[in-house]
């Protein structure tokens, strides 16, 4: 699992246009520890298309009611694998977005204890799937894994605390509100 925070951001963004530009030596190194290499699924998506989906990413997630707490990118071959602390009393809202050619949903895992709930996020849309996690003492678990085949992508995710009164739909997405 690699979670990209903002304050690497640069450094990221740069390590990923080497990685996609094709002009990667074997010294080259990417973000997760491991030598870059350029592979025709690279090359296909595009130099520069890291930078561009970062962005688009962002600015989707941006919410004026909502108080961030924690965001960073993960890179779509390997998935999201991320647990959270919701202490307080306010709820929480995890927002997850994808950028990803040729993917059109991924499955998000949410976990707290024993409750599992899985959800389809759609790729490429122009605003990220929201979960609602109410605060809790316990952590929980989002697990998104990607196909094998998906070389490309990037995963945006933001955890931001909402008044009470914001909360849309089912206040709790890890319980589920089928109702």
């Amino acid at each position: 699992m690699t979670a990209m925070s903002k304050s690497p951001l640069a450094a990221v963004v740069l390590l990923s246009a080497a990685a996609v530009g094709g002009c990667v030596s074997p010294a080259d190194q990417d973000p997760r520890g491991g030598a870059s290499a350029s592979t025709a699924d690279d090359d296909a998506w595009g130099k520069g298309d890291h930078e561009k989906a970062m962005k688009r990413l962002s600015r989707a997630a941006r919410d004026p009611d909502a108080e961030l707490v924690d965001d960073g990118y993960a890179y779509g071959k390997e998935g999201l694998d991320r647990t959270f602390r919701t202490p307080g009393e306010r709820p929480y809202r995890l927002d997850i977005g994808c950028e990803a050619p040729g993917t059109r949903e991924l499955t998000l895992r949410l976990r707290r204890g024993s409750t599992t709930q899985e959800w389809a996020v759609a790729c490429n849309d122009r605003l990220p799937d929201a979960f609602n996690i109410p605060a809790a003492d316990q952590p929980f678990t989002a697990t998104l894994h990607t196909p094998g085949s998906m070389t490309n992508g990037l995963i945006h995710w933001r955890l931001s605390t909402l008044g009470k009164e914001d909360v849309e739909d089912c206040p709790d997405d890890i319980e589920g509100c089928d109702a």
